[in-house]
Order: C-alpha cells, then sequence, then structure tokens
C-alpha cells in the first residue's frame, strides 16, 4: 500500500436516482411487454418455454451466486482492494428473493416434468429412477429447492444490509462479524452450490454421473459474476459515479478474470479427460448428446471463444488496466457464458440441430429486463459504494 491518508479526499456518497436514466424505463416497458408474451409461449408450446426459461433463469443465477461468493471471499480474506467496487455484486444479493420468484414457473408440472423428466409419469416405473429414489424424489427436491432459496436470500440479504448499515456510522463492528461469518458461509456455498449444480443443471440428464460437475458449476458461476460486476462498473462510470476506481482496481479484477478463465479451462478439460479416458456409459453420455449434428461446432466455438481468445487477450497487463479494453473482454465472456449454457441445455430440446426459438429470446430480455430493473431500483437506496468501510483509505491507496 501507498499514499498520504492526511492529505486523501474520501469521495462522497454517491445515490443512483434510476429515473434520470432511459434505461430504467427501458428495463420496466420490456419487463411487462415480455411477460405478455411469455405467457403466450407458455401456451404455444409449454417445452420450448420450459427450456428457454430455465436458460434464462440460469444465466442471471449464476451471476447472482457469484456474486455471493466475490462477496464472502472479500471478508475472509479481509480484502481493501475491493471495498469500492464490493456493493455492485452486494446489490446483486438483494435480487435473490426476486429469482425465487422468477423460478416458481419453472415449478409448475408442466414445466417441471419437461425439464427434469424423472419426475415425469413417463419415467414413474423406471427401474434407474426407482433405485435413485432416496434422492430423486419430488418431496425431497422441492425441499431441497426450500434449503436452497432460504439460505441465499437471508445469507444475501445479511451482507448487504451490515454493510448498507455501515454506511452510517462506520461501526467497525460490522466488519468484524461479517469476517467471523464468511468462512462458514463459504462451506456452505460451496456444498449448496454443488448440489444445486447437480439438481438443476446436471439433473436435466438424470442418467449423467461427472465428478467434477460441482468445480465445474462453481467456475462459471464466479467468471460470469466478475465479468457481469466489471461491465456494470463501467456502464456506472459511464454516468459519472465509481470515479474513485482506477487502473490499480481494473488490474486486479482483470487478473481474477483471467486467473477463472484459466481455471475454467483446467476443470472443463479436466471433466473431459477423465470422462474419456474411463469411456463408462454414464458419463460419455453427456458428450455424446453434446456433439451431436450441429452442436458439435459450438463446442468447437466455446473452446476458442471462452478460452483461447480471453486467455491471449488478457495476457498483456496494459490490457487489464484500461477499463474499456477490460470492459470488452468481459462482456465478451459474458456472451460466451450465454453460448455456453445454451449449449449445456438446448440439445435436450434439440437434439441433432441447433433450432433458436423466437421464446429463447422473450425469455432472456424479460427476465434480464426484470432484473435489471429491480437493480436499478435497489442501488438507488444506498450508496454505489461503502462509504464508511474501515478498508476505504487503503482501497482507495492501493497498488499491486
Amino acid at each position: 500500500m501507498s499514499g498520504h491518508p492526511h492529505t486523501l479526499h474520501l469521495p462522497a456518497p454517491e445515490r443512483l436516482v434510476p429515473w434520470k436514466f432511459p434505461l430504467t424505463y427501458i428495463f420496466l416497458a420490456l419487463s411487462m411487454i415480455g411477460i405478455i408474451f411469455s405467457l403466450i409461449g407458455a401456451a404455444v408450446d409449454h417445452v420450448q418455454f420450459a427450456y428457454s426459461w430455465f436458460f434464462a433463469f440460469y444465466f442471471f443465477f449464476t451471476i447472482a451466486l457469484g456474486a455471493f461468493f466475490w462477496v464472502t471471499l472479500h471478508y475472509a480474506c479481509d480484502s481493501a482492494w475491493s471495498v469500492l467496487p464490493r456493493r455492485v455484486w452486494e446489490n446483486m444479493l438483494g435480487l435473490l428473493p426476486l429469482f425465487f420468484v422468477l423460478f416458481l414457473p419453472l415449478l409448475w408440472p408442466d414445466f417441471r416434468d419437461v425439464l427434469w423428466t424423472w419426475m415425469s409419469p413417463a419415467h414413474a416405473t423406471d427401474h434407474e429412477v426407482e433405485i435413485r429414489s432416496g434422492y430423486l424424489n419430488p418431496t425431497f427436491f422441492y425441499i431441497r429447492v426450500f434449503i436452497y432459496f432460504l439460505y441465499f436470500c437471508l445469507a444475501g440479504l445479511y451482507y448487504r444490509r451490515n454493510s448498507v448499515a455501515q454506511d452510517i456510522d462506520g461501526n467497525p463492528v460490522f466488519t468484524r462479524r461479517m469476517h467471523d461469518h464468511s468462512y462458514l458461509a463459504l462451506v456452505i456455498f460451496g456444498v449448496l452450490e454443488t448440489f444445486l449444480g447437480f439438481d438443476w443443471f446436471m439433473g436435466l440428464d438424470w442418467r449423467w454421473y461427472s465428478s467434477l460437475f460441482g468445480v465445474y458449476n462453481f467456475t462459471i458461476c464466479v467468471q460470469a459474476s466478475m465479468a457481469a460486476g466489471i461491465v456494470i462498473i463501467a456502464m456506472l462510470r459511464s454516468a459519472g459515479f465509481l470515479v474513485a476506481l482506477n487502473s490499480e482496481h481494473f488490474h486486479l479484477m482483470g487478473k481474477l478474470l483471467f486467473g477463472f478463465t484459466i481455471f475454467w479451462a483446467y476443470i472443463a478439460f479436466g471433466q473431459y479427460l477423465l470422462i474419456w479416458y474411463g469411456n463408462i456409459p454414464e458419463e460419455t453420455i453427456f458428450y455424446n448428446d453434446h456433439n451431436r449434428g450441429l452442436w458439435k461446432y459450438l463446442s468447437y466455438l466455446i473452446i476458442i471463444g471462452k478460452f483461447v481468445f480471453p486467455t491471449i487477450y488478457l495476457l498483456a497487463q496494459d490490457t487489464k488496466k484500461r477499463l474499456r479494453a477490460l470492459t470488452f473482454v468481459a462482456g465478451w465472456l459474458l456472451i460466451m457464458h450465454g453460448v455456453e449454457l445454451y449449449w449445456y441445455i438446448m440439445p435436450y430440446a434439440h437434439q441433432h440441430s441447433i433450432l433458436p426459438s423466437w421464446q429463447d429470446f422473450v425469455a432472456f430480455i424479460t427476465v434480464g429486463s426484470i432484473l435489471g430493473f429491480a437493480y436499478m431500483s435497489l442501488a438507488a437506496r444506498a450508496s454505489l459504494f461503502p462509504t464508511r468501510d474501515p478498508r476505504l483509505v487503503e482501497c482507495l491507496t492501493i497498488t499491486n
């Protein structure tokens, strides 16, 4: 750390006024229009609606899960550099109760049985379901869903509310308390994120088995959340907020984005290698289904677009220090995050061909607009950065 705190001017609290931005009205309008078209889509083709809505939901939910990791990691490590950008992720945690509402349509039997086919009447007497019935039964599934949302909603709101409360008097007790709770929170996060990925994401094909899937799900959440945080920070700075962030902060975020890009490639390749080497039908079934027809070309695009290109792009130090360059690659990784989830989810709906539906677009815009409007409304309730965090001065003078 460097600098002279006695000559440092602390930035004043920054509050977003959402109704001054056209984007707020766009989000609101698209939300209402999207809900109407989504209802039409659900009535016209409930199978396509189920997959499209789940794709849109999981894209944004993984970002919120990653935000939980970054916030708890900040407190566990007593991090200084992340004080200023931290509230960007804390505001995502405030959206977790809304995610529960957005997940409810998927629990309706017509849509639930499409996604998680082991619950459908067609598989009621399936021997493979019966021998897994201790875990694969609807009652236990609903209990797990309740546990996931209950914990993440309560824990997420706990961290955000304590952080905002500290803005009033700067009491370091808030920081100490969240630091003490963060270790257990990270452990619980790892366990629930793993089982959640098994139930919802991997559970799209309940016959498939992979010992690395929990780590894979963790990686896509954390990488996407860091990329989303960078994009949101760039948007806020273009509107005149968070100007205290400098190239040192961007450099640190860029290094983390680079690191998790490498880690994603390591885990994705490791999973593929172990399954290829073992050659067990319960494991190879996934790659057999996802590399048929045109889907195999999407696999190549993911390898190049999510690993090769961003890795080379982020190697240069100057790229990671310039917000515009960093925002470009973060936005690109969010696009590839969507491509990866689409490649993962949609072959269950269209096995041999890539057949984009208008419902894919409508669901993504609807869920994104609802969350975007809620995010701007929530961000307006407190300063865009923690104004009285004990490590704020250290954050402002950080070097690396």
